[in-house]
């Protein structure tokens, strides 16, 4: 006997219960009398137990109808926590969100609008952040670590990943001041091809080490690395030591050091472009809801 037409059996059941007068509970129910004793009769049986004592002049509750009466409020409660739980899963108003980021799109000023307003509007919508390169993001997605990411791409993505391009951020070079080039108002990239620099590990899964490395091969030439770091901070303090140069994204330039500044590349191509990610067939409401807001907040204008 499947499960719904218990549930509208425990309905008969409770209506009944109330009038213990067939007659008067089928008139509720508008219904006729013979199928609502047929349903009685089919809810005895899947419980094993009389519910009513019938006489010819009166229904009366058996103990065991006593007891189910006192349990059904309960019973049809939760069926409606769960049928409201379900519709505000479906409408994206609860449940669970893991997004991954990189450390340089935490900075920029698009990223905590986000997380606010989205907070903001989903309250009950747990949001799990996880800081991670962008190599290491598109493993976590195709894995189920994390729900959707925030990251940088140069290529093609894995098939099962989907992606929505968000924004293409300039790159920027970071220096001592007292650097040679410091007081020009922008540099080409084929200037550095003498300086050192300072730079993400190979290793590090950050997708700009490969951004930076291609754009200047395109001029000739391979960045000298004299000092690694896998931190932004750590790279724009080094760069501010005067160890070498650095080229960033804009956003670190939030690290304002006094010794530091950020000098404009002049070449079109020295962007790197920002996605949105997730895997595809993931269609969560979560998903697509803040999808929708980080398209909207970054939307030109």
């Amino acid at each position: 006997m499947n499960e719904s037409l218990n549930l509208r059996h425990l309905r008969f059941f409770m209506v009944l219960a109330e009038e213990l007068h067939f007659r008067r509970a089928a008139e509720r129910l508008e219904m006729t009398q013979g199928p609502l004793s047929l349903a009685i009769q089919a809810l005895e049986e899947d419980l094993g137990a009389r519910l009513f004592h019938r006489t010819r002049r009166s229904v009366e509750l058996t103990e065991a109808g006593k007891a189910l009466q006192a349990d059904a409020p309960a019973i049809f409660e939760r069926i409606e926590s769960a049928r409201t739980h379900v519709r505000r899963t479906v409408a994206g108003e609860v449940g669970r969100l893991t997004l991954g980021f990189t450390s340089a799109t935490s900075l920029m000023p698009f990223f905590p609008a986000v997380i606010h307003q989205y907070r903001t509007q989903r309250p009950n919508v747990a949001v799990m952040l996880r800081e991670l390169p962008s190599t290491l993001q598109l493993k976590a997605l195709i894995s189920g670590e994390i729900d959707a990411g925030m990251l940088r791409l140069r290529g093609d993505a894995p098939a099962e990943v989907a992606l929505t391009h968000l924004l293409d951020e300039p790159l920027v070079v970071a220096m001592r001041r007292s650097h040679r080039l410091a007081r020009e108002p922008s540099i080409r990239l084929d200037e550095l091809r003498e300086e050192s620099f300072i730079a993400y590990p190979s290793t590090s899964g950050v997708v700009l080490y490969e951004t930076i490395n291609q754009l200047c091969a395109k001029r000739g030439f391979i960045p000298r690395v004299v000092q690694e770091a896998c931190e932004p901070s750590t790279i724009i303090g080094l760069a501010a030591a005067g160890l070498g140069v650095a080229v960033v994204p804009l956003g670190l330039r939030n690290f304002a050091l006094p010794e530091v500044v950020f000098k404009r590349i002049a070449d079109e191509d020295a962007v790197s472009a920002l996605y949105f990610a997730h895997r595809y067939g993931n269609a969560s409401p979560t998903v697509l809801q803040f999808r929708q807001l980080v398209m909207e907040i970054c939307a030109p204008g």
